[in-house]
Formats: structure tokens, C-alpha cells, sequence
């Protein structure tokens, strides 16, 4: 199979077909005798998920949430997120997919599978496949080709099988304009702001604030503390034991000759005329007809930066095509092929890239430079001293931990070390009473501490570019407050609380005496002297102008209409009450509802068809026997 892509690359093929003789084998049920339960994670309609099957999907979704959370991934969120669960239940999904491909016959030929390969950018190289790209780019990602092959021919597989079943899911134009208008239709509301500031004689009494102490003791409790002793390796302690040898330095500047290379640039500016990569030849001849055309205005001496902001469609163009300096690297293949092809003051005929036509200018050349070794000599010598005092920073804080592991007490590794060790104050998981030690990252070396137990000696802590051993001293833990340390807090949070509740209560009340009309909010406004604002325009998936929190004014704004002008409640946004009525509502214009109506239908068909899809596989769930190994999984 494939063997279009694989001349020349060894003894695959055979693997391959071995593999095949395999996979039927196991169908046919030869070899399952070692594949006992204790090998299956779960079963659908009888059919195994292996363990191996859940250890790779598990572990596809660890390496994606490496990437997404870095340093932040620890085993409590990997458990709170069920990553566990998530992966059997994408096997499951998988399997039910498999099962229904086999029902309906959908099969992928080596033919589609191969168009697929040479369809991915990754695997190209000059726009062609390439064989020793294909092996490395997988080799990268611990995969080999047989193992990507199968893995691309379920995805070619699934996506024809999610095809079938969302056939058919289209959205008509009323549809289509009928969501575009409920989203787009605009209004605007006049408003009366009550705000609880205001209410600056609504004050919480001793009694009340004792009372809330008295009755809420876990809400004022100190925060947990720790008092620790550590040792610091900090590079610069070792720099007086660097010696760096001559040779070393020249040795490093040969194997890396390209950091101290400027390759050869070009400076250039360029006109482009746009046409879509996949447009049709009568498009893309019509556009370089025109391309032509400003070439020739161009060759005829007429200023280059004043065509570029005429006729230039790219976002050069209002800095008359400027694109600066650049190397081959920088730009598509087509375009750097033909600037670095030219000689300063020349002018290129159009050339064809994924982005249109191009008309190239180039204004200058600068020739490829490499940063002598004398030059260099004095950055190496600094990076390579730097390099080497870490690595001595290191080794000591790991000789240092080495005699932890031998059961040396901290004052004995401290003696060892011929350091001597520092005492902190006691400090919460934030550290901000560490600001002043001089520690590299107060608020990391806080976190660190607080992951160990009483009396435990940390392993080396890399914090910043110093490296830590840390001994716990104590541990705090918290306890009530003093009334007095938290009066002040409780007495602005109850006033607080209360003027909000007082300012509710005023609004509520003058509410009710409003009428249904658009005067009486103007009335209502007069008779307590307030002042009626008026916003501009939103619509219902916007904020509502010079409002901060609105999205439940706006949501209450799309209720009302002339009939019925004045919503009858009061609504809360950012701690402050409003009374609203409708000023105007505006729908869109028929040409603005014509001009986004193929990108609606898209938007919803493509939101109908996953919902389907979604509750179609969900269906055929439901009626599958599944079947999880609990055991494994925990």
C-alpha cells in the first residue's frame, strides 16, 4: 500500500503486511489468549479497548494540557479535570464509530488515504511531499508511519461517516434572516440610575457588626502560615571557580556558526493584486491582466510608492509597498526566489503566490555577514561562565541533597555546605512577607514551602535561575482573628451591603407608582430628583453603553416594545439598580441582512449539523452495551 510514497525507504512494506496478517488473525480470534479482561479497559457490543488503546489516548490528552497549562499541571488538576474518564469515554466514542462504519460499509482505499498524505503541509517540502520530512515530522511526535496511517485512515473514515449522517441538515433564508435580525435588531433605553453610594446615612451599628462577628467566626480566620530555613545556590556565589578554556570558546563558535550569521537580505516594496489560492483560471488571468497594467506604469518610470497606494491590495500599501528588509526565510517561495533573483532598482514581472499577484521592487541588497571570531570571543566567554556557575550552582545544591538521602540533619548539610542558613519570618502561600529577603521569587518560593510537610527537607527547588533546599520550621495554622483586628472590615462590608439593600428598596418603591408609559419614567425621575439618561444604541448579545454589567438590562431592554415601554422590575448591574424604559428599537436593513446571509447559513448549518451529529452518536450510546473496567481506570 502507498507504495507511490514509500520508494526506496526499507522493509516497511513487510512490516506492514505482517501487521495486516496480524490484525486479521486477531478478528479471527487467534492470540487472545493472553488478551484476558485484566488487558481491557472497557467493551462496546463485545468489542475490546485495550489498556495500551487508553495509556496512548490518555496520554495524547496529558500532552495537550501540558501545553495549554505548562507548569500549572500537577496530579490535583489532571484529577479535577477526570482526564482519566475523558479518554475512555474518546475510546468509547471511537468504537461506536467503528461500529457504525462497519455497519454502513464505509471503507477508505489506499487511494484516499495516500491524497490525503500529500495533501498535508506539514509533510511538504518546496509544495511537494517529502519522504525524509514525513519520517522525521512523526519520528518528532514518537509515531511511526504504520501507527499515523492507521490513525488518519479513522480520521478519513469518521469524517465520511459524520458526512452521511448530516446530510441533508441545510438552513434555508428565512431561517437565515429571520437569526440574523433577532441578533442584529438594535434598541436603546432611557434609565434611572439608583446607586447605593448615595445612601451615605445608611450606616451598620456596633450591634450589628459584633453580631456578624460573633455569628461567623470562619469567615475572619487568619490564613495559614509557614516559618521556614533554607540554603540558596545562586550562580553568581560560583563565579569566581569558572574558568573557561580558550578552545572551548572556539570550539563553541565553529558548531555554532549560524547564531553569528546575518544571512543575505534583500530590502524591497511590492504592489499585490489579490486573488484566492484556489480561485479559478478566468479569475486569477483577470487579476494579473491587471497586474500587468500597473507593471507597466511601473517600468515607465511612474513613482512605485504612488502605485502601491493606488492600486496595491495588500497591507503594505499605505507605506507605498514598503516590506523593509528581509531574508530568503521570510517570505513564500515564489516571492523570494524572484527578490533575491533581482538586482537593486529592478522591477519584476507579476509573480503568483498563495495571496495574489505580486509586482516587486527591490531598492537594495545586503550581503550575507558572519560576526568574526574576535568579535564574538567576549559574548561566548560570557554565556559559556554563565552556563558553567549555574551547572556549579547546581552540582552543590544536589551534593547538598545528596546528604539529605543519607540522613543528615539540615544543620549538617548547612555545615557541608558552608552555608549558612537563613530563617524566615512566618509568611501565608502568597509570600508578600518575603518581598524583602532578597529571594529570586518571593511568591514561587511561598508555593514551594507550602507543598511540604512539617519538619520536611525539600528536594532542590529551581527558582528563577538560584536553586533551593528548604526546611520546614513550623506550621501555623489558622485561627480566629481578634474583633478588633477585623471591625473596620466588617463594618464597611455590612454598610455596604446595607446601603445596596436600602438603595433596592427605594428603587422598588418609586417603581411602583410608575405608569406604562415613556413619560412616567421622565415623571417618576422629576418627582425624586433624578435624572432620566438615555443610552445609544446595543443589541442584545452587547453591553449596553456607559453601563458596566448590563448584559441583564440589555436582556430586559428586548423584552419591552410600544405597548408595554417600562420594564416592571428593578434590574441590577455592578452593585446598582436601574429602572428602564424603551426609547427606540431599529431592525437591520434589508441590504445588510442580503450582504451577511450566505455567512449565516453557514454559521448556523455548521451549529445544526454538530448538534445533530452530537445526539446522533449520543443515541446509538444509549443503545450500546458498554461496559468499563472500573478497576484499571482507578
Amino acid at each position: 500500500m502507498l507504495r507511490y510514497l514509500r520508494e526506496n525507504t526499507g522493509n516497511w512494506i513487510i512490516k506492514f503486511f505482517l501487521g495486516i496478517i496480524i490484525i486479521v488473525f486477531v478478528f479471527l480470534g487467534v492470540g487472545s489468549m493472553n488478551a484476558g479482561k485484566h488487558n481491557q479497559v472497557a467493551t462496546v457490543n463485545d468489542q475490546a479497548i485495550t489498556l495500551a488503546e487508553y495509556r496512548d489516548a490518555y496520554q495524547r490528552m496529558i500532552q495537550r494540557l501540558q501545553q495549554q497549562f505548562g507548569t500549572s499541571l500537577d496530579d490535583d488538576l489532571i484529577k479535577s479535570l477526570n482526564v482519566k474518564q475523558h479518554a475512555v469515554n474518546s475510546l468509547i466514542d471511537q468504537k461506536i464509530l467503528e461500529i457504525e462504519a462497519q455497519k454502513l460499509k464505509i471503507v477508505v482505499s489506499d487511494e484516499e488515504l495516500k491524497q490525503d498524505l500529500l495533501s498535508v503541509k506539514a509533510f511538504q517540502k518546496d509544495g511537494a511531499f517529502d519522504m525524509d520530512l514525513y519520517k522525521r515530522v512523526l519520528g518528532q511526535n514518537a509515531m511511526t508511519p504504520e501507527t499515523f496511517e492507521a490513525m488518519q485512515r479513522k480520521t478519513i473514515r469518521n469524517t465520511k461517516l459524520q458526512r452521511m449522517v448530516i446530510n441533508g441538515i441545510t438552513v434555508g433564508n428565512r431561517e437565515a434572516q429571520a437569526w440574523y435580525s433577532f441578533n442584529n435588531i438594535k434598541a436603546s433605553i432611557n434609565y434611572i440610575l439608583i446607586d447605593p453610594g448615595t445612601f451615605s446615612g445608611v450606616t451598620a451599628s456596633e450591634a450589628q457588626i459584633r453580631a456578624q462577628y460573633d455569628d461567623h467566626h470562619d469567615l475572619y480566620m487568619s490564613e495559614p502560615k509557614r516559618k521556614v530555613e533554607f540554603l540558596v545556590f545562586a550562580p553568581e556565589d560560583f563565579e569566581d571557580q569558572v574558568k573557561i578554556d580558550k578552545t572551548v570558546i572556539r570550539d563553541f563558535y565553529d558548531q555554532n556558526l549560524a547564531r553569528f550569521t546575518t544571512p543575505e537580505q534583500v530590502e524591497a516594496s511590492h504592489i499585490l493584486i489579490r486573488v484566492d489560492e484556489n480561485a479559478d483560471e478566468q479569475t486569477v488571468a483577470k487579476a494579473k491582466e491587471a497586474a500587468l497594467s500597473v507593471y507597466e506604469k511601473a517600468v515607465n518610470k511612474e513613482d512605485f510608492s504612488k502605485l502601491a497606494k493606488t492600486y496595491s491590495q495588500g497591507p503594505s500599501a499605505a507605506s507605498g509597498g514598503y516590506l523593509g528588509r528581509f531574508d530568503k526565510t521570510s517570505m513564500v517561495k515564489p516571492f523570494a526566489d524572484a527578490a533575491f533573483a533581482m538586482k537593486a532598482g529592478d522591477i519584476s514581472q507579476p509573480v503568483r503566490t498563495p495571496y495574489g499577484w505580486h509586482i516587486i521592487k527591490v531598492t537594495d541588497r545586503i550581503p550575507e555577514n558572519v560576526t568574526p571570531f574576535e568579535t564574538a570571543r567576549a559574548y561566548i566567554q560570557k554565556e559559556l561562565a554563565s552556563s558553567q556557575a549555574q551547572d556549579l550552582a547546581y552540582n552543590k545544591a544536589e551534593d547538598a541533597y545528596d546528604a539529605v538521602l543519607n540522613g543528615d540533619s539540615f544543620e549538617q548539610i548547612a555545615l557541608v555546605a558552608a552555608k549558612a542558613p537563613v530563617t524566615t519570618p512566618a509568611f501565608t502561600a502568597l509570600g508578600t512577607e518575603l518581598k524583602d529577603m532578597g529571594l529570586s521569587d518571593p511568591g514561587q518560593f511561598a508555593t514551594a514551602a507550602f507543598s511540604l510537610v512539617d519538619n520536611e527537607i525539600s528536594e532542590v527547588k529551581e527558582i528563577k535561575n538560584n536553586y533551593y533546599l528548604m526546611h520546614v520550621l513550623e506550621k501555623i495554622d489558622p485561627a480566629v482573628l481578634a474583633y478588633e483586628d477585623v471591625k473596620d472590615k466588617i463594618a464597611d462590608t455590612l454598610t455596604a451591603d446595607l446601603q445596596k439593600q436600602a438603595a433596592k428598596k427605594a428603587a422598588e418603591s418609586m417603581l411602583e407608582k410608575s405608569g406604562n408609559d415613556a413619560a412616567s419614567l421622565e415623571k417618576l425621575a422629576n418627582d425624586n430628583h433624578l435624572k432620566v439618561e438615555t443610552s445609544k444604541m446595543f443589541t442584545r448579545n452587547q453591553a449596553v453603553p456607559g453601563i458596566t454589567g448590563s448584559a441583564a438590562i440589555a436582556e430586559a431592554a428586548f423584552t419591552l416594545d410600544e405597548k408595554h415601554p417600562v420594564f416592571k422590575q428593578v434590574v441590577e448591574a455592578f452593585g446598582k439598580f436601574y429602572m428602564i424604559s424603551l426609547k427606540e428599537k431599529q431592525a437591520p436593513d434589508a441590504a445588510a441582512v442580503a450582504d451577511n446571509l450566505d455567512n449565516v447559513k453557514q454559521n448556523i448549518e455548521a451549529r445544526k449539523q454538530q448538534a445533530y451529529y452530537f445526539q446522533w452518536l449520543t443515541a446509538r450510546k444509549e443503545k450500546a452495551d458498554i461496559r468499563i473496567n472500573t478497576d484499571i481506570i482507578d
